[in-house]
């Protein structure tokens, strides 16, 4: 089972599923951002309810990955709000000209689609993994080439989210092809 991802720019407000743009986030979470980490996507769980049967995630609340861009490949910090965000934080990714590109929305869709689908997903299995050691649970897996969207664009091959046994517990790997 995988969760296709499709994307198309622009984001009819804060507080739908997308990528990059402005987090709409708790107002308790303002502070708790270093300047060295970027806004990747939130997730509004609703939205996935249907395409998980596994309950892989919880079906309310709002999902939120950042990275923090002090390491190469950046750590992911993912959280979980239970309650619906009450404040946008505009130019989250403006903090360094690189991230420039990534304030403008791109709104999310979600299908199904097959596990070893390559792609924008979540979930499933790696659609290019070159090696022999099995990795850790796939949570998604970000293919640069299959959208508009500027986020490593300049890489070829994929960025993948791994998590353990906690979805908050991630890393991340690039694996080019």
């Amino acid at each position: 089972m995988a969760i296709g991802i499709t994307v198309t720019k622009g984001a009819k407000d804060d507080i739908v599923s997308k990528f990059l743009g402005a987090p709409a986030i708790p107002s308790e979470w303002e502070n708790d951002f270093s300047e060295k980490v970027i806004f990747l996507c939130q997730i509004k769980l609703s939205d996935i309810a249907k395409l998980d049967p596994e309950k892989l995630l919880p079906h309310t609340g709002y999902l939120y990955v950042f990275l923090d861009t002090s390491e190469y490949p950046y750590k992911p910090i993912v959280r979980i709000s239970k309650t619906k965000p009450d404040m946008a934080i505009d130019d989250f990714n403006m903090i360094f000209e690189q991230f420039e590109p990534l304030n403008e929305p791109w709104s999310i869709k979600f299908s199904e689609t097959d596990a070893k689908s390559g792609g924008i997903k979540l979930f499933g299995e790696p659609a290019a993994w070159s090696s022999e050691e099995q990795p850790a649970k796939l949570f998604m897996q970000f293919d640069p080439k299959a959208s508009d969207m500027p986020f490593l664009k300049d890489i070829d091959g994929y960025a993948y989210l791994f998590y353990s046994d906690d979805i908050t517990e991630q890393t991340m790997f690039i694996e080019r092809t």
